[in-house]
């Protein structure tokens, strides 16, 4: 346990041993949905993406954060990266990876650097495409139904593409801080606005809702998406988003996910950077398992800026496991991913037998 005063790692404040997984009940495979698995450089900013340019590029982080996601029985993981690096990535990782192409463009770029940029990743095989539209991506155009985007949509339809991941909200708290300038940001409630036109608008396509919907602090809103729209499914990614707000409406949320054990997949969010010790990748992943599959209780490991905690509390939020039955855990941490995304198969499947050894 760090003491007061210590200064402890982001990924590790309370001096957890994340080799202590006795609390874990499933000993299956894992698909990690949500990830962002990039070739890094020395340059590289500490937080936000990849320069993508520079001397340098190495594929040790996605190495050693592969390795880290295997010990913890990950089989197979999706990758949201710059086109430039998936074949590099392929190349070393074979079908341990699996890719995302996300689809954006600046302001002031015609339509078609979106549309090149879909043809791109068509070609190199990715295997769904993400609209990323959190609030603070208005500014630069990056509304989900932005005119583009739905084209972008038909054209990734038209070729054969029918799974989209979005990301259109961020948590609560940040529209109390960040976006409490409604007329500029809209409310939270605004954000759905246009993910359910395109739900509606694209109803034969498989629909994922990144960060569990990005509302994990209403579970009936969340509820109400998922009885609406057939084709959608959340993610559990945002590992520190999820411990807080997950624990915080422990019971809702497990109804809702025993309701509905077909819509929910499991993921990381986690992201390779140049200068990560393996205990960060741990780190994501003990707390992800631990919320899911065990009965655990006690405080996040994580340090989180976004939990206000009580005058003289703990600084991390609760940590309190919904403890899934393991029927649903199959579906939710693999059988949901793989129906989505059916399998390339060959290392995945050494690897799935592997983790069941």
């Amino acid at each position: 346990m760090a003491t007061a005063g210590s200064t402890a790692p982001e990924y590790n404040v309370t001096g957890i041993d994340y080799s202590d997984r006795r609390h874990f009940r499933y000993s299956g495979p894992l698909i990690d949905i949500h990830a962002h698995v990039f070739q890094t450089r020395p340059g590289d900013p500490k937080d936000g993406p990849p320069l993508g340019q520079g001397p340098g590029a190495t594929l040790d982080q996605a190495a050693l954060m592969l390795e880290t996601a295997e010990d913890f029985g990950v089989v197979r993981v999706y990758s949201m990266c710059p086109a430039d690096d998936i074949e590099p990535l392929r190349e070393r990782f074979g079908d341990r990876l699996g890719f995302n192409g996300p689809i954006s463009k600046k302001l002031d770029e015609p339509d078609d650097v979106a549309y090149r940029l879909l043809d791109r990743y068509l070609e190199l095989g990715v295997e769904i495409i993400k609209f990323w539209a959190a609030p603070r991506g208005r500014d630069r155009g990056l509304l989900v139904d932005t005119p583009w985007r739905i084209e972008c949509a038909r054209r990734a339809r038209a070729a054969g593409l029918r799974r989209i991941m979005v990301h259109v909200a961020d948590p609560d708290v940040w529209f109390k801080r960040q976006y409490a300038d409604v007329a500029k940001y809209g409310t939270k409630l605004d954000q759905y606005r246009g993910l359910e036109r395109l739900l509606t608008e694209f109803s034969d396509v498989t629909w994922i809702a990144a960060h569990m919907g990005g509302d994990p602090e209403h579970p009936d809103h969340l509820e109400a998406l998922l009885e609406r729209y057939p084709n959608l499914n959340f993610d559990t990614s945002a590992t520190k988003w999820q411990v807080r707000e997950v624990s915080a409406h422990r019971e809702c949320i497990r109804d809702v996910v025993l309701r509905h054990p077909d819509r929910f997949l499991f993921g990381s969010d986690l992201v390779t950077r140049h200068t990560l010790v393996r205990e960060h990748y741990a780190s994501r992943y003990w707390c992800e398992r631990t919320l899911w599959e065990s009965a655990w209780e006690g405080r996040s490991p994580i340090a989180d800026p976004d939990y206000e905690p009580e005058p003289n509390g703990p600084t991390t939020p609760p940590l309190l496991g919904l403890a899934l039955p393991q029927e649903v855990l199959e579906k939710v941490y693999y059988a949901n991913a793989r129906r989505l995304c059916p399998p390339t198969l060959n290392v995945e499947r050494s690897n799935v037998e592997r983790s069941q050894k």
